[in-house]
């Protein structure tokens, strides 16, 4: 029987079944476990493979996908409205922003680079704007700490004291509305 999914060798113990947000499966195996071995745990593991690649699935059918229109409103929006919350946030916070890029990103709100130039998705004019406002202290925030550290989220707790239910709030809002 010839597995209809690409294996992946690599340095592992364990053989690993991935469904991606397509339904997409890939199996990641061990580099010396044969062949017919992995063929028969994803026999045993064909039920569970379906049922993963059917919700998967599901789910992106059921994403919302915005229009044309949509996209160029909020971008505009973006541009508008993020550079200026940026530069009222960054005086508030005593930082300096080399500059606010608005990006098509897909998988995340918002990125701080080692030159504190921050980079925002346009999707996060989807967001209410209490979680907007999060995603900037967030992002500036890094301009002091540029980890994700203890010491990191005590200065957004110090410009947000209600930073935890935001990102709760972010979380929520995450898994009601998939950003692809």
């Amino acid at each position: 029987m010839a597995i209809p999914y690409p294996i992946v060798r690599a340095r592992r113990k364990t053989i690993q079944i991935r469904v991606d947000e397509q339904g997409s499966v890939t199996i990641r195996a061990p580099r010396r476990v044969p062949l017919r071995e992995i063929e028969r745990f994803v026999r045993e593991k064909q039920d569970w493979i379906d049922a993963h690649v059917a919700a998967q699935k599901a789910r992106a059918a059921a994403r919302y996908h915005p229009t044309e229109a949509e996209i160029a409103a909020w971008k505009q929006a973006a541009r508008t409205e993020l550079p200026a919350l940026t530069a009222a946030w960054a005086i508030r916070m005593g930082v300096t922003c080399t500059g606010v890029k608005i990006t098509s990103a897909a998988r995340r709100w918002g990125s701080c680079s080692a030159k504190n130039s921050i980079c925002y998705s346009f999707r996060v004019m989807r967001l209410p704007p209490a979680l907007r406002e999060y995603i900037v202290v967030h992002e500036l925030a890094h301009i002091r700490v540029k980890n994700h550290s203890p010491a990191f989220y005590a200065e957004v707790g110090r410009y947000l004291p209600d930073y935890k239910q935001r990102i709760a709030a972010l979380r929520a809002f995450e898994r009601q509305n998939p950003m692809a």
